[in-house]
């Protein structure tokens, strides 16, 4: 038999679990979080125990906004997440000014023109901090002047070294001291490139077993049929007949219950296929 502290909730179930309703997150915060009786959150919030069962119950129909403030503060999470609003418990302290998220950010986030998630998962990657180092140092011209002043130095030692010595245009040390300056936008460029290389690189060798992400095969089976059916439709009076009913079938389209103007609209857009264009008109040839 299991013991009584091994029967408790512990404070992993909690984190697993999506998607529950403001009555089960209530209770899991009290039992599993808190360990609390509904008497023992009553002496602690100063909420009726008969208030908090309600809140709990499956009969739930409204929380006091005062009650719901009290009691997310009381468990620190935020009473967006009580409600459902978001999926993050943490209370955001953070103004948006504090982010530097400007309007037009902002709207770009909630357009949905943008993979958020795909955006998340890029930020929260380690070498994602390197990549905007890298781009910040390059964007602010931070590193110029050092890598002027190098330059400069190098440029001095090559022409003292060709003042006193005279060397062949293909010297060796010449050579190297051509070689060791250093172009600030290749240099930046290489490297910012290489940051997110491997950041993309690496969010889709993580990514690549999901359903989402697998591409879409199709069967050999079908390549053979859909050769068979424009082989066939050489010898069709009227291939683009052939084809929408082909197309339908495959669908599962009852192509019989369809309005006319729905087979006037898709026989006008298959007319635009290069590829029935081409096969012969044999209605021509009937009237020859």
């Amino acid at each position: 038999m299991k013991t009584a502290a091994e029967m408790q909730p512990q404070e992993g179930d909690f984190a697993m679990k999506k998607g529950l309703s403001i009555q089960e997150k209530l209770k899991d915060l009290r039992v599993v979080e808190k360990g609390f009786t509904l008497k023992q959150l009553a002496d602690e919030t100063g909420i009726a125990s008969s208030t908090l069962g309600s809140y709990e119950s499956d009969d739930y129909k409204d929380i006091s906004h005062t009650n719901l403030v009290i009691l997310a503060e009381y468990y620190h999470v935020s009473t967006d997440w009580l409600l459902g609003l978001t999926e993050s418990r943490e209370v955001q302290n953070h103004e948006i000014a504090e982010l530097h998220l400007d309007d037009e950010t902002l709207d770009i986030l909630k357009s949905g023109r943008l993979n958020n998630r795909l955006l998340c998962e890029m930020i929260k990657h380690p070498d994602f901090l390197k990549l905007m180092t890298d781009t910040e140092i390059y964007v602010d011209g931070i590193a110029t002047m050092q890598i002027k002043n190098m330059n400069d130095w190098l440029n001095a030692v090559r022409l003292q070294i060709v003042q006193q010595h005279n060397p062949e245009s293909n010297d060796l040390y010449v050579q190297v001291l051509d070689a060791a300056r250093i172009d600030e936008e290749e240099y930046f460029f290489h490297n910012i490139h290489g940051d997110l290389d491997r950041v993309i690189r690496s969010i889709r060798e993580k990514n690549q077993n999901a359903t989402e992400s697998a591409p879409i095969e199709r069967p050999a089976s079908n390549d053979k049929k859909m050769q068979r059916l424009l082989q066939s439709m050489k010898y069709k009076s009227n291939p683009i007949e052939e084809f929408w009913r082909y197309f339908c079938e495959e669908l599962q389209i009852d192509y019989d219950k369809l309005l006319d103007d729905e087979h006037d609209t898709m026989k006008r857009i298959f007319k635009k296929s290069k590829l029935l264009k081409s096969f012969p008109s044999h209605k021509n040839k009937a009237r020859k």
